[in-house]
């Protein structure tokens, strides 16, 4: 071979690995372009999640998103427009062209979007613009140079709520192109749905809370009112039933020999029922002014409280009393006593009629909450009206058969729910009963 001959050889695979080395870099190039614009679309998508997480409002998360959006797709205007169905209208929730950006505002028929049943099955629409009937969004979207444009679905929950629209001077939409817009239309969707949830919700909540306020305040004003009403009445009515207790007291004494046997069974009726409206009273009245005194808490030696008052109310008690260990409670000792007083009274007084009358005191510390519970073996109750023992004057047993005011199981539930607690009952007819309540649990 000729010396000329090698040197067109060289020359040649010369020639041959720079078109290898262009066309490589060239395949590098693109796959650079490739990755940038794969980049570029995630940020896009990712805006729009961090929106939606961050309970971003829709114009806030559209705005974030339009400027990368409209260069990603490569047209000089981009909008998302949300639909008003009962109007028949479009309005721009946030659009953006070369020079800048607006925020709502834009309304115009939904007509200019293309054939709405086909959205709603999820098919873009590509418009037109001079195939339009004249008119002004006609004519501004021919003078910012969107000869044709594309609209694409924002479906939620299967309900067309708008659409991302984009266009400029070519008909053509490349497949890439439609991709990203679909992919961002739909999570567009999504956000703008999630934000109209998060509104609602906030509305329904300060509605809520609105509601509560003035029913909060409605009821403390009745409960003043009834206070106030309970403690005159009861406070008026001290001096004449003292009268009467009074009178027939001296009618009885002064006057007693020369009245027969029935009038003196009168006068003992009627001493009887001014004692019992004195204690009713004096019930009534501690009852309206347990509303009025603040409380004064301080830690509770809840054992040795139950056992203070079985001292004092079960001395000449037949029954057997079993007070177990009972965590200690944050609240006021003195109306917490009232609370024992109360129930273990309840107990002795509705067991008295057993052979072997048994009242048990129990307690637990549970999650958030103390449990107490006073127990006995006595008459029960119809668990149909267990609803009614805690209201005041309620009774379920004759006078005649258990007596008291029917105040006792009202102060009871008074006293705790003030406490911030809760008190409730079990029971069967001639099978006993279980009176519990609860106190919060203070660290």
């Amino acid at each position: 071979m000729s010396p000329a001959s090698e040197a067109l050889i060289l020359l040649a695979a010369v020639a041959a690995l720079a078109a290898v080395g262009l066309w490589a870099a060239h395949i590098a190039k693109r796959a650079d372009a490739e990755r940038v614009r794969y980049a570029k679309r995630l940020a896009v998508l990712h805006e729009i999640d961090r929106g939606i997480i961050a309970s971003d409002t829709p114009e806030s998360i559209a705005l974030a998103v339009l400027k990368p959006l409209r260069e990603l797709l490569g047209v000089p205007r981009a909008i998302v427009n949300l639909f008003d169905h009962a109007k028949g209208e479009v309005e721009w929730l946030a659009a953006i062209g070369r020079t800048r950006t607006r925020v709502k505002g834009v309304r115009y028929p939904l007509a200019l979007l293309g054939n709405l049943e086909a959205m709603r099955r999820g098919e873009p629409q590509v418009v037109d613009t001079e195939a339009l009937p004249p008119s002004e969004h006609r004519e501004a979207l021919l003078a910012s140079g969107v000869r044709w444009y594309m609209a694409v679905p924002m479906l939620a929950g299967g309900e067309l709520i708008g659409a991302l629209s984009f266009g400029g001077e070519r008909r053509e939409f490349p497949a890439e192109q439609l991709a990203v817009a679909h992919e961002a239309a739909a999570q567009l969707a999504i956000a703008v749905e999630q934000a109209r949830l998060h509104e609602q919700v906030k509305r329904q909540a300060a509605e809520l809370e609105r509601r509560v306020r003035e029913r909060t305040g409605e009821l403390e004003v009745a409960n003043r009112e009834l206070e106030a009403f309970a403690y005159t009445v009861s406070h008026d009515l001290r001096a004449p039933v003292r009268q009467m207790d009074g009178f027939s007291r001296m009618l009885e004494k002064d006057y007693g020999a020369r009245v027969d046997p029935e009038g003196r069974r009168l006068i003992g009726i009627i001493r009887d029922a001014s004692r019992r409206m004195g204690s009713l009273i004096d019930d009534l009245l501690a009852f309206s002014l347990l509303g009025r005194r603040a409380l004064q808490p301080e830690q509770v030696d809840m054992a040795a409280l139950a056992n203070e008052v079985w001292a004092e109310l079960g001395a000449n008690s037949p029954a057997t009393a079993v007070i177990a260990a009972l965590p200690a409670a944050h609240g006021d000792r003195a109306l917490l006593r009232q609370v024992w007083s109360n129930l273990i009274a309840n107990a002795i007084k509705y067991s008295a009629r057993r052979p072997s009358a048994l009242i048990t005191v129990t307690g637990t510390r549970e999650e958030s909450e103390l449990h107490y519970c006073v127990t006995d073996n006595g008459v029960g109750f119809d668990p149909r009206n267990g609803a009614k023992l805690f209201h005041v004057f309620s009774r379920l047993h004759a006078e005649s058969d258990f007596p008291g005011s029917g105040v006792g199981l009202a102060t009871v539930q008074r006293i705790v729910v003030r406490h911030g607690g809760r008190v409730w009952a079990e029971g069967q007819t001639d099978a006993g009963a279980k009176f519990h309540f609860s106190l919060p649990v203070h660290e």
